[in-house]
């Protein structure tokens, strides 16, 4: 008995799935047509040479990228000066500080002691997973990390403690001595993530870092991302310097690979130097433009150590954020409507071009208030 299949002509429907055209599948979400001045990306990167190398290795993206990331560890084990074992690499810093919550907060120490307000993954994905987050205020006076605050909160419960520094959203940055005296007296009881993923917007940021202590054993992870100084948002590539042991547990639960192009893009950007000095100097610029903007409107601000700068607004953060998207640009982001800076907005620096125009949206709102 037949099944009842044709085996005429099949029609032209059939025989040809629908597929978008290009403008069709590149059309861009409704903000798209937003300036972007709230994602803290560097809107100056990729360098013509890590586009270069982008497009010389799409051909083989078709390929996991496991033996060309492990080249990417032996590269970034050599710039930091540690074992190869000491590296582990994710999805942009952000997995890694969710990775960390994982291995940190998920045995019987379940509170995470973090500044307030401060990035928000790791805090967010601890809460996700059921762990208690003990938030230490800022110190009022310079909008810093309260160390002797932190560490004092440090308890027989605590499983990480979480330093991003530079800051986000407040762009402060505690000193190098002062962090590593914290860390030496902290690690003992709990250990410590420091995010550095703006450290090298910052002069001189090799005698910064806190690696130093990775070397000498300290139970201490140090966040990096090739997101912001090298332009690479979009390519998602993070890594973490860390003891063995941790680098070890970390990678095991990791999600997936990182991509192919990605780890192409940093490898060649590793060593595009004069790309990297040029983008900071656009960076340092925009922002000394912008204090003076924020002078001349007579708003107060944090002088910034990333690629963006926190100013007060006088205005509910919701409220601006809706003024300043009706003339076209997106600002700010919700986890910063924090008491006591539900009036303060986070701008990340754009092009000259996007700050120009920024700048003309600014003195509309600000102009006699």
């Amino acid at each position: 008995m037949g099944l009842g299949l044709s085996h005429g002509p099949v029609s032209r429907a059939c025989a040809e799935p629908a597929v978008a055209r290009p403008g069709e599948l590149w059309r861009p979400p409704p903000e798209g047509k937003h300036i972007n001045l709230a994602g803290n990306e560097n809107p100056f990167g990729p360098s013509p040479a890590v586009i270069r190398q982008i497009v010389k290795a799409a051909p083989q993206s078709c390929r996991y990228p496991f033996r060309e990331e492990f080249v990417l560890k032996e590269l970034l084990a050599r710039r930091e000066g540690v074992p190869v074992e000491n590296i582990a690499l994710g999805n942009g810093c952000d997995e890694l500080l969710s990775l960390a919550a994982i291995v940190a907060l998920s045995g019987e120490r379940r509170d995470l002691v973090a500044a307030h307000p401060t990035y928000f993954q790791l805090p967010d994905y601890a809460e996700i997973l059921g762990a208690s987050v003990r938030w230490v205020p800022h110190r009022r006076d310079t909008m810093q990390h309260d160390l002797s605050a932190m560490a004092a909160a440090v308890g027989a419960g605590t499983g990480l403690v979480y330093i991003c520094n530079p800051d986000n959203p407040s762009g402060t940055m505690v000193a190098a001595p002062q962090l590593e005296a914290f860390c030496r007296e902290v690690t003992p009881r709990a250990p410590v993530f420091i995010d550095e993923v703006y450290l090298e917007l910052v002069d001189d940021w090799p005698s910064l870092t806190q690696v130093g202590l990775v070397r000498e054993g300290l139970p201490v992870m140090i966040g990096r991302s090739f997101s912001k100084m090298h332009g690479l948002a979009g390519h998602r590539i993070g890594y973490v310097v860390t003891t063995a042991t941790l680098a070890r547990q970390l990678e095991r639960r990791r999600m997936s690979s990182v991509n192919y192009l990605g780890v192409a893009a940093a490898r060649e950007s590793m060593f595009d130097a004069d790309f990297h000095a040029w983008t900071i100097g656009k960076i340092r610029d925009a922002k000394i433009r912008f204090y003076a903007l924020c002078d001349e409107l007579g708003l107060a601000y944090t002088p910034s150590h990333g690629n963006f700068v926190f100013h007060y607004t006088g205005i509910p953060m919701e409220d601006y954020q809706a003024t300043m998207k009706e003339r076209g640009f997106l600002t700010g982001w919700p986890h910063e409507a924090v008491e006591p800076y539900t009036k303060w907005c986070r701008v990340s620096m754009g092009t000259d071009r996007e700050m120009t125009q920024y700048a003309v949206a600014m003195r509309e709102v600000f102009a006699g208030r």
